[in-house]
């Protein structure tokens, strides 16, 4: 029986049982083929090589009902019952979706020395076979905004340009129009998936090794790196890159008495207050407040492109983690909180306007303001001279660890514990180091704390000593 290539969708919106259907899939255009069609009925998923750009439905409708044509009259099976991959790319060349292959002898035969002309792949294609590869070992969230978003864009940007694959064209464009700190994982990466493509035996030759070496960390068009505004925590000790805590109150006055915007003041003063990252005051909920304990714990971070909320994980083996914040009786952070109307513990504590889940990108316009006028928080602050100088909204952030740290007199290592910047504390200690930190008050200075910031400056010497007697027993054992 023949499947109309028109009603694709049944009425519960679901593709027909042998129906080809082109989607957005995991941040990128893909063609799904049935299972039932091919011998070993899997599942089949692949790249279109469509972008995903206003418009991109109709070239997909298009490509679907090509597709779903051939696929009716046989052409994507092969004499095996597999699919027919060489089939399926011809007809992306014939879209425009795809450059037009060059074939190139293989390296291995056969025993009587006849192997058909291998195909070489194009670096977008080395790309999305290194993403495949890669995919299951990654974070949702960083394989759809980065290794599917950022760092594909630039990939296909340069292509586009260049109007080559040449790896030194493609590099020297990317540096010279791009952010010298993501250039540098784009090549590191584009070698590591030409690697891949030569123990696969589509290359001999690697043409990105030793690339993302010679980059000196500058911004793009020649700007410092600190001039190219990123949402990280690098420089987190840095002065520069906070507002003062008298600036940081003088920006809540300035949200509260603003209609409009008053509905951000909690969720920045939030941020203000504890030092967390954006996503993380999004996804805070009831029951992360633990009143009689006198302490909150964040969980959880909320992703505005997948829309989705995900477990904290740490930097160094990608477990889950919780992390908790002191919260004094009485302090800002609890009267904060306490002022607002308590709700199911699954329930989001921060919500839009409308009561919906926050959508970061409004906190962000709110905050810097529209082109050509500018009329947002801080650049209105700026010309009524209550501030100097204009820093991303992250940089609330640097803000809190600044004001810890210089003002208050706190160890780096309990801000760190606090804020979950795990570089300033081995991963072997940190949990201890959590235990004590979430027992001072960070609405208070150092020397009201001082027996526990003691204490924990003893362990740290008696760390340092069992180091040096290791080393120094290593050293014996070896003579």
């Amino acid at each position: 029986m023949s499947i109309r290539t028109n009603s694709a969708k049944t009425p519960s919106n679901k593709a027909r049982k042998g129906t080809i259907s082109v989607r957005l899939d995991s941040g990128s255009i893909k063609a799904c083929f049935p299972r039932t069609h091919f011998a070993d009925e899997k599942q089949l998923k692949l790249a279109t090589g469509i972008p995903t750009t206003t418009g991109w439905d109709a070239t997909a409708n298009k490509l679907q009902r090509r597709l779903q044509l051939e696929l009716e009259e046989g052409k994507l099976g092969s004499n095996d019952g597999s699919f027919n991959v060489h089939r399926y790319r011809e007809i992306l060349e014939e879209y425009g979706l795809r450059a037009k292959l060059r074939v190139v002898k293989s390296v291995a035969t056969t025993a009587d020395g006849q192997l058909p002309p291998k195909l070489r792949l194009n670096t977008l294609e080395v790309w999305d076979m290194y993403c495949e590869y890669k995919k299951a070992a990654l974070r949702e969230t960083t394989y759809i905004n980065h290794y599917q978003g950022q760092y594909r864009k630039m990939i296909i940007d340069a292509l586009e340009i260049c109007k080559s694959d040449d790896a030194i064209k493609i590099r020297n464009w990317i540096v010279e129009n791009r952010n010298h700190q993501t250039v540098k994982v784009v090549l590191s990466l584009l070698s590591k998936a030409y690697q891949l493509s030569i123990r696969r035996d589509y290359f001999k030759v690697n043409p990105y090794e030793g690339l993302a070496e010679e980059i000196v960390l500058e911004g793009a068009k020649g700007k410092n790196q600190s001039e190219i505004q990123i949402d990280n925590d690098a420089d987190l000790l840095n002065k520069a890159k906070a507002y003062t805590w008298e600036e940081s109150k003088v920006i809540l006055n300035y949200i509260l008495n603003r209609k409009q915007i008053a509905w951000q003041h909690n969720i920045i003063k939030f941020k203000f207050l504890t030092g967390c990252r954006t996503g993380e005051a999004i996804g805070f909920m009831f029951g992360d407040i633990f009143w009689d304990k006198e302490e909150i714990v964040f969980r959880r971070t909320y992703d505005r492109e997948t829309k989705k909320l995900y477990p904290l994980k740490n930097h160094k083996g990608g477990a889950e983690l919780s992390r908790r914040f002191p919260m004094p009786k009485d302090g800002e952070l609890w009267n904060l909180l306490k002022a607002i109307p308590t709700e199911e513990l699954n329930q989001i504590i921060f919500k839009s306007k409308t009561g919906k889940i926050i959508n970061s990108d409004t906190l962000g316009i709110a905050w810097r303001g529209r082109e050509p006028n500018r009329n947002g928080i801080i650049p209105s602050l700026i010309k009524e001279g209550k501030l100097k100088k204009y820093l991303p909204l992250y940089n609330t952030r640097h803000t809190f660890i600044t004001h810890q740290i210089f003002d208050l007199g706190r160890d780096e290592k309990i801000v760190s514990a606090w804020c979950g910047h795990g570089e300033m504390i081995s991963q072997k200690h940190y949990q201890d180091i959590a235990d004590r930190a979430v027992q001072i008050n960070p609405d208070k200075p150092k020397a009201l704390d001082s027996q526990l910031s003691q204490k924990l400056e003893v362990d740290l010497l008696k760390e340092q000593l069992e180091q040096m007697r290791k080393m120094i027993e290593e050293l014996q054992a070896n003579k």
